[in-house]
Formats: structure tokens, C-alpha cells, sequence
């Protein structure tokens, strides 16, 4: 179950106009806390991994921290100054905490549900995601110059992965429809692990319409890339 939570895959491959991007540099996946400290060292040792850039807010490294083995450099780029609920993960601010803590109260559930297209808009556009975006593009691209594979994650490995690596590809001249392309990958690793939560959304409220809304906020939509990329400039 580990390799669907973590939605681990390499970018190499992906085609351009002037050539593939290459095997082995850039890895995109969820959080690393899913490891323990022994699990990581094996992991990074097997794909090389000389940098990981993590893309969450800090409460949210703190409270889930990747245990990476020392000899693997640790960026933390957030792309968001402050917690979202259901893109970030902080204490209180996780899903199915809130789900628990209200689940007689569904109609505030319904209420937190959080505007996704507008996060990825805000993502690429606002002043400071789009220059923490920025860094993270050259960084990855600086690293890979370099011979150095990096990994970048936020959680689920989903949004702002999503688009970190939208942007990433974007540099490269990859064109949107592989862009899109890889992003729906997402769904092969998420299913399985949405379907979970979906279940535990069912038991903690009854409610068929949250289960839907659910299995909508943790799949990767289609069109939340496709309006990123109309506001990427």
C-alpha cells in the first residue's frame, strides 16, 4: 500500500522538442513521513536521491517530518504561505480530522469544502507562491545540471506536486497535453487510498453526498491543471 500512498514516479521520459526529460533526475511523490528512518535511507540510497524539496508549510513539515538520512539535503520551498484545508495538512487542518471532529455537523463540512480551481490559480499568480514556484523550477533545474536527483513532494503528491511539476515541465518546452497527461497519473496511485478514506468518510457520517466530495477532493481533476496552465505566464 506504501507505493500507492506515496505516488512516487520519475518525469524521465516525458517528450519535448528537443528530446526526453531524463530518467533518474526528477521524482515527484507525497510525503515521506510514510517511512521510517530506516525505510527513507533505503529509498533514497535505490533512486539516487541527492535533494528533496519539500513543498508544504512548515507546521506541516513539522508534524510530518520526512526522515531523510543526512547525507540527502533538505529544501523547504512552500508554495503556500498559509494552511488550506484540504490542500495542506497541519494539525486540525487534515481532512479526516475535521471529518471526525464534525461529522455530526455536515453541513459545516459542506461549508470547508475548498475552492481548488482558485488555489491553483492563486498558486501561479500570487506574489509569493509564484516566486517560491519560481525557485522551486530553478532549483530543480540548477540540481539537475549538477547530476543531482531531486525529489520534490507536498502531501498526497497531488496539487502543489501537481503543479510544481507543471512548471518544471513547462521550462523544457513539454507540451500541455503531456503536462495534463502526467498529472492524471496521479489517479493510478490515488484511487486505492481515496477509496479508503471515502469508506471511513461513510462510516464517521452517514452521508453520500460528503462521500462524493470526498472522492472528488482527493482525485486529481483534469481541469484544475488545465487552469493552471491558462494562468501560467
Amino acid at each position: 500500500m506504501k507505493r500507492f500512498e506515496l505516488n512516487l514516479r520519475d518525469l524521465g521520459g516525458i517528450p519535448f522538442a528537443g528530446g526526453v526529460i531524463p530518467h533518474g533526475v526528477f521524482l515527484r511523490s507525497g510525503k515521506l513521513s510514510i517511512f521510517t528512518k530506516e525505510e527513507c535511507s533505503e529509498f533514497c540510497k535505490k533512486h539516487h536521491i541527492g535533494c528533496v524539496i519539500d513543498l508544504r508549510t512548515p507546521v506541516e513539515s513539522a508534524e510530518f517530518q520526512d526522515p531523510l538520512p543526512e547525507n540527502v539535503k533538505y529544501l523547504q520551498i512552500p508554495l503556500l504561505q498559509d494552511a488550506a484545508v484540504g490542500i495542506t495538512h497541519e494539525t486540525g487542518s487534515d481532512p479526516m480530522t475535521i471529518i471526525r471532529n464534525l461529522r455530526k455537523h455536515p453541513e459545516k463540512l459542506k461549508e470547508m469544502v475548498p475552492d481548488f480551481e482558485a488555489l491553483y490559480i492563486d498558486v501561479v499568480t500570487d506574489d509569493y507562491s509564484r516566486a517560491q514556484l519560481d525557485k522551486v523550477v530553478a532549483t530543480l533545474r540548477e540540481n539537475a545540471e549538477k547530476g543531482i536527483c531531486t525529489l520534490f513532494h507536498c502531501t498526497a503528491g497531488k496539487d502543489r506536486t501537481g503543479i510544481a511539476s507543471m512548471a518544471l515541465l513547462k521550462s523544457y518546452g513539454v507540451s500541455d497535453e503531456e503536462i495534463i497527461r502526467d498529472y492524471m497519473r496521479t489517479n493510478r496511485n490515488a484511487f486505492w487510498p481515496t477509496i479508503k478514506k471515502c469508506i471511513g468518510v461513510a462510516i464517521l457520517t452517514g452521508n453520500w453526498d460528503l462521500v462524493t466530495i470526498g472522492y472528488n477532493s482527493f482525485m486529481a481533476d483534469k481541469k484544475l491543471i488545465e487552469t493552471a496552465i491558462k494562468h501560467y505566464k
